[in-house]
């Protein structure tokens, strides 16, 4: 005779939330369709354009952390065309976001000197990274190149040592 198991409520919706790429625990995992990126963030997510990307925004004021992620469409074949590398198009690329930033803080009164922390390689392109203090925070800025588009990835914490920051850094990958 075979016997039923009934398991708890808790368990069987906690078991669809994984699936879905929801967690218990108020991340969530997002892959964007049309690109190669994967990254994870705490709910709530809000989605905006800015500077012609799509950015996905969020925060945990209790901990004093701010999140982004921008992504923007790469015509990979045209910068072949002009001959223009991953590196060049990744530096032009974090320039151009950096010098926003620096505006964005200078009108909250907030200077801002980004300074380069150093290059890295990534699967199929190129990573560069930046950082700044900025009031009490450090803004620590990623960017990112592959075929298929830009990335820009930035953490702002009073504390480097941050578990969930460093554990949305380390989720993202182009």
């Amino acid at each position: 005779m075979r016997k039923n198991t009934i398991l708890p409520l808790s368990f069987v919706l906690c078991s669809a939330a994984l699936i879905a790429g929801c967690s218990t625990d108020g991340w969530k995992k997002m892959s964007i369709d049309g690109a190669t990126v994967s990254f994870e963030m705490p709910e709530p997510i809000k989605q905006v354009e800015d500077q012609g990307m799509v950015m996905y925004l969020a925060q945990k004021p209790e901990q004093k952390l701010s999140f982004r992620v921008g992504i923007l469409k790469r015509d990979f074949e045209k910068d072949q065309q002009q001959g223009l590398t991953d590196e060049k198009v990744v530096t032009a690329f974090a320039q151009r976001v950096i010098q926003a930033n620096q505006q964005q803080f200078a009108q909250m009164k907030m200077p801002a000197n980004f300074q380069f922390n150093g290059a890295f390689p990534v699967e199929n392109g190129q990573g560069l990274q930046f950082q700044a203090q900025v009031g009490k925070a450090l803004v620590l800025d990623r960017f990112y190149v592959n075929k298929v588009g830009l990335y820009y990835v930035e953490v702002t914490t009073q504390d480097p040592k941050n578990a969930d920051a460093n554990r949305f850094l380390n989720s993202f990958h182009p």
